[in-house]
């Protein structure tokens, strides 16, 4: 009884943490892609077989059917559950119930901390209160799911290669490879992770079931089990037959293999292309720089003079870099710049020292972090903070196993990682908050603006994406596509600034008036995505920096337009977008 007390004293104290850092934050307004899962987690109820199969109207460009969603739908369905449940649309609803993915994260990290670092409860904070995660935990989007799943795959599997395993464990496993399998395709990497682990650890250790690295001596660890062969190629395959099962009766159904289409929509978009490789590339070491934790965490590691002499090279690089390339930045802006690379060349330095360290933890690490950069790299087209919240327990890890390196004895570690992690919730709620504001904008607004300009017998019009589209949809305003001509004289069309608006035909001084402009405005100078300010969140398209100060110009603002003659021009035929 004593020796299980504590473990589930741990557990409730991880309960807490997720109930604090998430309960703030449940009454967030729907944010960038949330709208679309909802979309199709409604039309899931209408027809669960085949939840995509309906015509989608995305930045203003119809599809036949969204089957060539890059996601697959565990979590459309989870939300559909959540509709037939409790019958309500309110955001604190999902919310509540999306807690139960931090959770699993915070859960399954504990346990794969306990393994590399002597503080894992600190480690789980660090990972609980890093700005990307606190902020990502908001949302409804496939990300901190996916992250949890992993982190159960993984937290499991190093259980079974370390010999300490059980069938429950193998049980986990499994079942976490296929959840997020059926989240998204790129479970095929931490497939590929799994196997190259195991190969290590054969290369490592041949012919032994036993621990290896730091864990070998453990009492646990003599009990030397270790799955059947059977059991790997059971868990490994299962997911490749998911994916056929559901995309072999997608192509029965639609009669077209529909992930050629999402491939066409990843070749339009040009996501090889060497400029924009390069762009991805400063864009993730900028974010694991900005995101990932306090920045100055990585600054407490050099320990030789070595060390040092590199410290002070990448930091006098980093700080004189914006200043040659990046001249139309304002100085606050060059300032981030320089303080987020050199964190995140720093912490991908640590990661490829851990790289000459041969033992079967180090690598799998270091594998799980340079998969993730090679994704980003090779398959997004834009560099984005969602993109690399994958490769933060990683990074986590490595940090916080060096800085108990540096300082190997007494409480000095646990006393800085404290500090440290202290400075990373401080910094990471103003953070996390200014994307609530940024949420909220839409909501309120869409609101304000559909009351004031809702008359009798003229209708409201709005193009954008978004909470923004959402919430004018449920202010009863209605979307124009690209090609629609159903405006008429004297109605309105609403368009945002930053919310992936689109041109429509009405644009123009011979079809429309510009009536008013109404900006954004926020309580905090923090932005997460601005042209002007070089804050980029959600994606690089918006700018370089993971976020940003406020260069005093306003970010959002909302054209009201007025249809002052109907459209008598050609109409072209609509583009799509697969």
């Amino acid at each position: 009884m004593k020796r299980i007390w504590p473990r589930y004293r741990i557990k409730l104290l991880l309960t807490f943490l997720v109930a604090f850092f998430s309960l703030p934050f449940i009454g967030q307004a729907l944010h960038i892609d949330d709208r679309l899962y909802l979309e199709v987690a409604e039309q899931a109820l209408e027809n669960p077989g085949f939840p995509y199969d309906y015509p989608l109207l995305f930045e203003g460009l119809w599809a036949p059917d969204g089957a060539s969603h890059s996601h697959l739908p565990l979590t459309v369905y989870y939300m559909a559950m959540i509709l037939l449940l409790t019958g309500s649309r309110h955001e604190w609803i999902f919310h509540l119930f999306f807690m139960v993915f931090p959770l699993i994260a915070a859960f399954s990290f504990y346990d794969l901390a306990r393994r590399y670092v002597k503080g894992p409860l600190i480690a789980t904070f660090l990972l609980l209160s890093a700005p990307v995660f606190l902020t990502l935990g908001h949302n409804l989007m496939t990300d901190v799911p996916m992250l949890a799943f992993w982190l159960l795959a993984l937290s499991r599997y190093m259980k079974l290669l370390s010999g300490e395993g059980c069938k429950t464990d193998m049980l986990l496993l499994g079942t976490a490879l296929l959840c997020s399998a059926f989240l998204s395709l790129l479970t095929m990497g931490l497939i590929v992770l799994l196997v190259s682990g195991l190969i290590i650890r054969r290369l490592l250790v041949p012919g032994s079931g036993s621990s290896i690295g730091e864990i070998s001596d453990s009492p646990a660890a003599k009990r030397n089990y270790f799955p059947p062969a059977w059991f790997w190629w059971v868990v490994l395959i299962s997911p490749v037959l998911l994916w056929a099962f559901w995309y072999g009766r997608a192509w029965i159904h639609y009669d077209r293999f529909v992930l050629v289409n999402t491939f066409m929509h990843m070749d339009k978009r040009e996501t090889l292309d060497l400029t924009l490789v390069g762009t991805k590339l400063l864009s993730f070491i900028l974010n694991i720089g900005g995101l990932f934790c306090f920045p100055l965490l990585v600054w407490a590691c050099p320990k030789k003079k070595s060390e040092w002499i590199f410290t002070t090279l990448v930091l006098m690089a980093s700080l004189a870099s914006p200043f040659i390339f990046l001249s139309g930045w304002a100085l606050v802006h060059k300032l981030l710049f320089s303080l987020f690379l050199s964190t995140g060349i720093l912490l991908f330095a640590e990661v490829l020292r851990k790289a000459v360290t041969f033992t079967v933890e180090n690598l799998v690490l270091v594998f799980w972090f340079l998969g993730i950069l090679l994704t980003c790299l090779l398959l997004f087209y834009a560099g984005s903070a969602r993109y690399v919240l994958l490769a933060l327990p990683p990074s986590i890890l490595i940090i916080t196993k060096r800085i108990e390196s540096r300082f190997p004895r007494g409480a000095m570690p646990l006393l800085i990682t404290a500090v440290i992690t202290g400075c990373t919730l401080i910094y990471s709620v103003p953070v996390s908050y200014a994307d609530y504001e940024f949420a909220e904008a839409y909501r309120t607004n869409a609101k304000e603006l559909c009351g004031k300009y809702q008359e009798e017998g003229k209708k409201i019009w709005f193009t954008g994406e978004w909470g923004f589209r959402y919430y004018m949809a449920e202010n009863r305003a209605h979307i124009i596509p690209r090609n629609s001509v159903d405006a008429e004289v004297g109605d309105f069309i609403i368009k945002p600034f930053l919310a992936s608006p689109w041109v429509t035909l009405y644009d123009g001084d011979e079809y429309s008036r510009l009536v008013e402009q109404i900006p954004i405005r926020t309580r905090l100078p923090l932005r997460i995505l601005d042209f002007s300010s070089n804050a980029g969140f959600y994606s690089s398209g918006w700018g370089l920096l993971p976020f940003s100060w406020t260069s005093g110009q306003h970010y959002e603002w909302f054209n009201i337009y007025e249809v002052t003659k109907e459209y008598s021009g050609p109409v072209p035929e609509g583009e799509k977008h697969w």
